[in-house]
């Protein structure tokens, strides 16, 4: 079982590792939902999480709010994917949709093609921008939307998406159904559904129990200090 930590800077990075954290998610301005470090906070994350053997995912999030981004944002974080790239970082969380809720998929594709240019291997995780695919739509329109976004997604070269199952803040166990059917349908795909947004050290063995096929979990206080 991967547990995934979100953490803002480094300040607890060393911390969340001898907790038991097995990946870190490391962002910026976690206020805001996550942005992108600075080049000297990821490399020293890098050294840090190389020297004990976990697994490092950095955010490319050039800002807060929604998940639109025009040709400026989408040059920048592509730009910092690539740095991130050619520092050897294995992993990138990325994520974008269009101004009509649909899967950015254009954009997607360029940022997944970024590493080639420095002839590296990076895996994906696809952040939360998931769950705002097809919102507005009816609740069945919106789960074939996101649906056909896994498929997608696997086809670009994602392996893992992370879901609070809902766009809603509410109790990641009100998306459980939901969930389930991600995960069933995912796994056609090879993509791992990771939970994320309210998942803890206090209840991740009873979202475990209901979800008993996920590999992987995310929260920020998904260990406990």
């Amino acid at each position: 079982m991967i547990l995934e930590a979100c953490i803002e800077n480094v300040t607890y990075l060393k911390d969340v590792i001898h907790a038991g954290a097995t990946r870190i998610e490391l962002c910026d301005n976690l206020a805001v939902g996550g942005t992108t470090v600075s080049m000297a906070v990821r490399d020293y994350a890098k050294f840090i999480c190389d020297s004990n053997d976990v697994e490092l995912a950095v955010m490319i999030r050039v800002r807060g709010g929604d998940f639109v981004y025009n040709n400026i944002e989408k040059s920048i974080m592509y730009n910092d994917l690539k740095e991130m790239a050619k520092q050897g970082v294995k992993r990138a969380v990325i994520g974008a949709v269009t101004e009509s809720g649909e899967l950015d998929k254009d954009y997607i594709k360029e940022l997944i093609g970024a590493p080639k240019f420095f002839r590296k291997e990076m895996n994906f995780t696809f952040h939360m921008a998931f769950d705002r695919i097809g919102e507005g739509l009816e609740t069945e329109e919106a789960l074939e939307k996101r649906l056909e976004a896994i498929k997608t997604l696997s086809k670009l070269g994602v392996d893992t998406i992370l879901t609070h199952g809902s766009a809603e803040n509410n109790d990641i166990f009100d998306n459980i159904d939901t969930l389930k059917k991600y995960i069933s349908f995912a796994k056609k795909y090879n993509v791992n559904i990771m939970p994320g947004g309210g998942v803890t050290f206090e209840n991740v063995d009873k979202l475990l129990k209901k979800l008993p096929s996920i590999t992987a979990v995310h929260g920020t206080r998904i260990v406990k200090l």
